[in-house]
């Protein structure tokens, strides 16, 4: 739909599904609010990871401000988002920057809150997710800005945000280990 250039993808998300974490990030790029904009700017990300990392967009979803989900890895492949949670989690990165101390940041709109909710739904319905699955930003996981305090403000909100930070330094298999069996919220 937003004319990705074709990559092959190697690692899947199989052993871990459904999972239990989805993990925030920003693109600290330009926002976009029209379809034609986030398209283009999805390849310049595009243009950028292959050439500077040889891998694609690290991103499961991303979401632009007019609230359109656009897919980069999609449901099964593992990202490339957040560094030792990759083979256990899902990946939105929304588009722009939403550091709240810079002039020029990103506001969160409904429109993308909505969307991001509906896309997590269907995740649970088709099973790649599990229906206690757990949100949080990249920031409580690792040494990252991202998502930026004005996302990670709107994110903690919702209900089933990881207020607990109960994956902070815990690898995939610990997380199965720990929480597999058990009810997260």
């Amino acid at each position: 739909m937003w004319l990705a250039r074709p990559y092959n993808y190697t690692h899947t998300l199989d052993a871990f599904e459904p999972l239990m974490l989805v993990i925030f990030q920003h693109t600290v790029s330009p926002q976009c609010s029209l379809f034609k904009n986030c398209a283009a700017e999805l390849r310049n990300l595009q243009g950028y990871f292959i050439s500077h990392y040889d891998y694609d967009i690290p991103y499961n979803f991303l979401v632009g401000n007019d609230g359109r989900v656009y897919e980069g890895r999609g449901w099964n492949i593992e990202g490339a988002h957040t560094f030792g949670y990759n083979r256990c989690s899902i990946g939105i990165g929304f588009i722009g920057d939403y550091r709240g101390e810079i002039e020029s940041h990103a506001s969160v709109t409904k429109a993308q809150l909505n969307r991001t909710r509906m896309l997590l739904e269907e995740g649970v319905r088709l099973g790649h997710l599990r229906k206690d699955f757990l949100v949080i930003g990249a920031n409580y996981l690792g040494p990252t800005a991202s998502p930026g305090s004005i996302l990670n403000n709107a994110l903690k909100q919702w209900p089933n945000y990881d207020h607990k930070n109960r994956f902070y330094k815990l690898n995939c298999e610990k997380m199965e280990e720990k929480f597999g069996n058990t009810t997260l919220y």
